[in-house]
């Protein structure tokens, strides 16, 4: 069973999409990559700022 909550679009590569939500009172991010595979980073170990460095990253190594 998942469990569905609103999410807010932090940012926007092209295909790569950033999503936040806050189900249980901390952050989650949700990536959608480009090949429709999706990525959960909760806020307690990752920031915002450390989830887009890492996409960055992944857009520069595969040279999108």
């Amino acid at each position: 069973i998942y469990e569905y909550s609103m999410r807010v679009l932090v940012e926007s590569y092209g295909d790569i999409k950033i999503f936040s939500d806050r189900p249980f009172g901390y952050k989650r991010y949700h990536v959608e990559w480009e090949d429709g595979t999706e990525s959960m980073f909760s806020g307690i170990w990752y920031s915002e700022k450390k989830v887009k460095s890492i996409v960055k990253n992944h857009i520069q190594s595969r040279g999108i």
